[in-house]
Parts: structure tokens; sequence; C-alpha cells
């Protein structure tokens, strides 16, 4: 278990690991020797050359009606991030319930919400590894270090609900992630250090022989960390959120016949963090697998099947802090949290003409369960609380896309969609005197929902092109939402709820897309959505004294109650901007914005959250990156993030302040096969907020940063 600061790593012992990661693993990686030497103009890609698959089926992106963001390996290269999350939060729009590196985030930080519909703790956005569902099954949440940088293709951004044939965890979008396939023999290498006591450390193999590709990698990261709370109140329990996460990913593709081609993936994450405090650990490991199959008939048809399952196991430590912060208790032990999934697609696509037609289905099962110790006395836990259930998602879908003259596309396509919640229950236990102080068994629920999405896209030139769609879609709670309360920082207790409701989507949007030559990329997006029935975190009563409210039961002083809620209608209205210029001088020139008011518009029985923000998303976001290849000298990027003021909790009341970020990265070739590189994360030592709960603790994002390191990459 990672110790606070106290915890020292020898160095002889972190190589051997980080040796292990990079001569043992397995996953699809960015080989560099596939990419362009340095310094190599990359133009913008023109829109008629880039097929992406968010959609379901593989489509231009100058034919997808509504906004999609690629992130390609040429940004990837040039960015300063250490992983995918850290990566993602330079897109504006993307958001997570704290904005913050996910090397010293809480597992529940990492859901995930684009749009504006976020802030919750589960993801309203369905996150994708070639097809795969990477989502908790349980919790919703999203483990990014389970995809290294390394082993990235690309990363596709649906918006909204131009991704609704993916069903219910689609509710704001779909990423992507699109990992690369074996195409040559090569092995890569890298290894980086520098500040927090942060090692990290990675390795590619891939062999290509024949009609088969074995690709393998691993990656291993070990950092001390930082202390999260703000200097000034910061006491003895404060220590920094130590993190090791070691991973392993295979990727197996063979090509039966040239009609049949089989794949086969896997991995395995091993994660501990130390989260604030010395009583606040907790610990991931998750197994991954994957079996799938393409076929082309002879009569233009093509099927695609998978199947994949996720195991998961998770603990947690949750305490409670004086306010001097100079003392900690425990208040819950998440000992043991299992979760297990099973999965399967089928997919069918086609042309007819000027018709592409595709259909399919899809199934997921899902079980949960937490074992958790609570009320301590004197250190001992006297209650065991035990929450779980099962859940079974099921769809089937049709589309059309149909060009009826050569400067139109149509779109259209309905989802029906049925979920079950079963099996729900709540146990408590006195381990004093061995009695069952509970035993609850939810209700059964079963239900089925329709869902459609139309879309148009014109294109008035060659380089003019409008669009326009309008769709809807679901989000059914996950069991975690369901059955299993939770605590937060600040005396925070927070209730479950078996009869919540699925949330509900109705948007539309309207975009233009603009291509200037082969250097400029302008696009622009409106669009409105509204969710019916928003889940969120609803507070139920704040209490100075200690006392019992319900539903919530003991809830200490100072703290609050609340409950996850049916609250009524949330509605996002905003506007996106994308510009890309890319000059033949090697200069790169990228900006982005976004512009997300969503507030809570309707909520029967409590008028005073009418108006009111949804928690942790700010109205405005931006981003940009200032870039330079000079092959004589140093491939340069200089990025920044902007991110405006939000609210922490459902009253509006704590307040995050806005804040701007900037990060230099700094690489070159040395020779052929090796490279060097250095990043500064936080330019300027910026104190940023990431958080503030309702007693005014502030927790702030990571001070300045150097690392830098070496990469080689070898082939026959």
């Amino acid at each position: 278990m990672i110790k606070s600061r106290k915890y020292k790593s020898r160095l002889a012992a972190r190589l051997c690991v980080a040796a292990a990661a990079v001569f043992g693993g397995a996953s699809p990686m960015a080989l560099y020797a596939q990419e362009p030497e340095a310094g190599e103009p990359v133009e913008v890609l023109p829109l008629d050359e880039l097929v992406v698959t968010a959609t379901r089926t593989e489509t231009l992106v100058r034919h997808v009606p509504v906004n999609v963001t690629v992130v390609t390996q040429a940004q990837i290269r040039q960015s300063p991030a250490k992983n995918l999350q850290d990566l993602l939060q330079e897109i504006p729009g993307f958001g997570l319930r704290l904005q913050t590196r996910s090397s010293v985030a809480h597992p529940s930080w990492q859901a995930v919400g684009l749009r504006g519909l976020g802030g919750s703790n589960t993801s309203r956005t369905l996150v994708l590894v070639d097809g795969v569902p990477l989502n908790d099954p349980f919790f919703g949440w999203v483990r990014w270090s389970q995809v290294p940088l390394e082993t990235i293709e690309r990363v596709e951004l649906v918006r909204g609900g131009g991704s609704m044939m993916w069903g219910s965890r689609g509710l704001a979008g779909v990423v992507n992630i699109i990992t690369r396939s074996p195409s040559e023999t090569a092995l890569s290498l890298g290894l980086q250090g520098g500040s927090l006591e942060t090692l990290q450390a990675d390795g590619v193999a891939a062999i290509h022989a024949g009609r088969m590709g074995l690709l393998l990698s691993g990656e291993y990261f070990d950092s001390e960390g930082y202390i999260l709370t703000r200097e000034d109140q910061r006491g003895d329990v404060d220590v920094p959120n130590a993190s090791q996460t070691v991973t392993f990913n295979a990727k197996v593709d063979f090509e039966a016949s040239p009609a049949v081609r089989l794949h086969a993936q896997g991995s395995y994450l091993d994660q501990e963090k130390l989260f604030a405090t010395e009583l606040q650990p907790n610990t991931t490991r998750i197994g991954f697998g994957r079996l799938g199959a393409t076929f082309d008939a002879p009569d233009g048809s093509r099927f695609t099947a998978n199947a994949f399952t996720h195991l998961q196991g998770y603990s947690n430590g949750i305490s409670s802090v004086d306010e001097t912060r100079d003392t900690e208790r425990s208040t819950v032990d998440q000992f043991d949290v299992p979760s297990t999934a099973i999965g399967a697609d089928l997919r069918w696509e086609r042309a007819f003409g000027r018709h592409g037609l595709s259909g399919g289905v899809d199934f997921l099962w899902a079980q949960g369960e937490a074992w958790e110790d609570l009320v301590f006395r004197d250190g001992v836990a006297t209650q065991r609380r035990h929450t779980g259930g099962e859940q079974i998602l099921g769809g089937l879908y049709l589309q059309d896309q149909f060009s009826p003259a050569e400067r139109w596309q149509l779109f259209g396509g309905v989802r029906v969609d049925m979920w079950r919640n079963y099996g729900g229950f709540r146990k408590i236990e006195d381990l004093v005197s061995g009695d069952l102080r509970a035993d609850e068994a939810f209700p059964d629920r079963a239900e089925w929902y329709a869902s459609h999405n139309l879309g148009v896209r014109f294109h008035q030139t060659d380089r003019l092109s409008w669009r326009a769609g309008f769709y809807s879609g679901l989000r059914v709670p996950v069991a975690n939402e369901l059955y299993k309360p939770f605590r937060r920082s600040g005396g925070v207790v927070v209730e479950s709820n078996a009869a919540l409701d699925p949330e509900r989507m109705l948007g539309m949007e309207v975009g233009v897309d603009y291509q200037i030559g082969a250097t400029l990329l302008a696009r622009l997006t409106g669009f409105w959505a509204q969710i019916q029935d928003a889940i969120l975190e609803t507070t139920i009563a704040t209490v100075d004294e200690a006392q019992t409210v319900e539903p919530c039961g003991f809830v200490p002083a100072g703290g609050a109650c609340q409950q996850r809620s049916n609250i009524g209608t949330v509605q996002s209205p905003g506007l996106e901007a994308e510009l890309e210029l890319r000059l033949r001088t090697a200069w790169r020139l990228s900006a982005s914005y976004a512009f997300t008011p969503t507030e809570i518009t309707d909520a029967p029985g409590r008028g005073d959250l009418v108006g009111n923000r949804t928690i942790r998303t700010p109205v405005h976001q931006a981003a940009f990156r200032i870039a330079r290849s000079d092959p004589d000298l140093l491939d340069a990027s200089l990025t920044g993030r902007y991110l405006g003021p939000r609210f922490d909790e459902d009253a509006n009341v704590s307040r995050i302040d806005d804040s701007l970020v900037l990060d230099l990265r700094l690489a070159r070739q040395l020779t052929r096969s090796v490279g060097a590189f250095a990043t500064i994360d936080n330019l300027f030592d910026t104190e940023y907020e990431i958080s503030e709960n309702r007693r005014g603790l502030v927790r702030v994002g990571a001070p300045l940063t150097v690392s830098g390191g070496l990469r080689v990459w070898v082939t026959p």
C-alpha cells in the first residue's frame, strides 16, 4: 500500500519494475518508427480523407452531421500530456467531475461529460477502446490509465446525439479510442523522470509475420505526488497524493482469409493511490478481454462481432479530519468492491446505391457489490454494510446514410433500448452484537425506450459545408447510483436511490466547417440539449451539530445530507469554436473555445435550485497550442488551458475560481533511433483551484513540475 511522503521506493526496485513493464508488457501503440521524421511539416488533413468510427460505422468526417473532434498522433506527440486524461482535458467541452491530473485524481473524479453535461458522480459519456466500452460497469467512472498514450492511433470525440447508436451510456456523446495495430515488426522503449519523484517507463513490441500481427506493451508510473490542500489550510494530516500504476496490454490481429479477420485484446491494470491523507488509500485492479471478428460477404455486406468482459476489484478508505487538519479518524473502509461485466455486439453494414445501411444488436450484463465497514469507535468498525445489484442493458438499432445528390448527405437512425435492474439489496450488520440492523431488497425494474437521430450535411463548395442534427437518447443509472451510499469530504453524506428513473435527452445542433487550402480549418457549432429527469446529488439538509437526518442517517457536525434524485430538467445550450492553422514553415497554431451555460430549469419541489448552474461545469473553456518543428534545433510546443469559474455543489455557494495554466514541451531527435524530450507543466507555477467543499476546504492543481527522458525505437 502506498504511504504518503514518507513512502520511498528504492531506485533499484523501481527500475526493476520499470524494466518489467518495458520488456514484458502488452497493447496497441504509436510506434515512433512509423511517424514522420522530426521537423517534417504536417499539413491539415483534409476532411474528405479522415474516416471516423465513433458513429458506429466508418464515415468520412465531412459527411457526419454533428461536431466531431479527432486527436491525431501528431497532436499527441506535441502535447505535454503524460496520459490520456490529461490529453483530453486540452479539449474545451470535455469535462470531468473534477478537472485535474489522473495521476493524483481519486477514481470518482474521473467521471466524464461533454457539452456541460458532466459534473456528476457518474459519466454521461461513453468511452470506447476500439469500439468496446471502457466505463466502469458498477460506478460508471473511467480509468484512463488503462490506455497508455503510446498505444493510441487517434481519439474521436462525437458530441451529442450523433452517437446515440451506442445506447444508453452515450447520452452526452462518445469518446472512441482507436489503438494501433501491428503493421511491421518494431520495438519502442521510453523512460522519463522528474519532479515529485516521478518515474515513468513504457515499452511496445510489434511483430508482423505473414497474416498475423502481435502487439505487446506495458507501462509503469510511480510518483510521490503533491499535497492537494491549499498551503494556508494544510495541517499534519495532509500528505502528497502518491500514485503507482502498472499496465499490460496485448493485441492480436489475424487475417484468416481475404474475407475474414480475427482479433483479440487483453489488458491488466494494477493501481494504488493515496488520496490526501494516510487513512484514504485506494486500490484498483482491472482485467479486460475481447474477442472479435469481421466478415466481408460476397454480396458486399460486412458483419462485425465482438464479445468482451471486465473483471474489477476495488478498495477505498474514507476518513474524517478535524477543523485544524491535525488529526483524522476512519469513517468508512470500502475493503472489497468487486464488479463484473460481460457484453457482446453484432453489427451489419452494406451499401445499396446511394444508401449506406447499418444495423445491429448489443448486450451488456453488469453485476457489482460493495462491502464496507463503518461507524468506527476507537479505530474499530462497529457496523458492516453490504450493497449491490445487477443490471442488463440491451438494444437494437438501424441507421441509413443517404446521398440524394452530390452535395447532400442525409442521416436517419432509430434505436430501441431495453434495461432491467434487479437483485438490488442492502444489508447492515452490527459487528458488536452480530445482529442484522437492516435487510432491504429493492424492487426489480424493467423498461424500454426508443430514440432517434436525424441529420443533414450540405456541401456548399468543396471547402465549405453546413450541418444540422436532431436527436434523442437516454442514460440508465448505474448500480452505484441506485444502491450504494457514500461519503464526501466536508462531512457530506450522499444517499443512493433505488427508485431513480433514467435520464432522457432531447437535443439539436447546427454547424459550419470551412477549410481554406491545406493549411486552415475552422469549425463553428451551436447546440441545445435538454435532460429530463436529470440525476443530481441534491442537498436535503445541512447541520451545525451532529444529528440524524433522513434518509442519510448520521450526519457529522457541519456536514450535509444529500441524495441522488431525478431533480427535473437541465438545459445545456452552447457554442463550440475550433481553429487550426498549419504553415509550411512547420508552425502549427490551434485554438478552441466552448461556451456552456448549463443550468437547472425545472425542479419540482425544489424551486431554490431553478436557475442554478450544474456543479463543476464552467460556462467558459478555452485552449490553445503554438508549436514549431525545427529538425536542426528543437520541436517545441506551448499549450494553454483556461477554465472559467464554476460551483462545487448544487446550491451554487462554494465557488471554484477560474484558472489559466501553461505547459511547455521540447523534443529533439538525437539520432535516427533515439529522441530526447522534456516537459514543464504549469510553466509559471500558478496556484489554481480544482474544488472547494462546503466547509471552505480548497484543493489545488499541480505546481510547476519538470520531467524529461529518452525514447528509443528499433526496426529490423
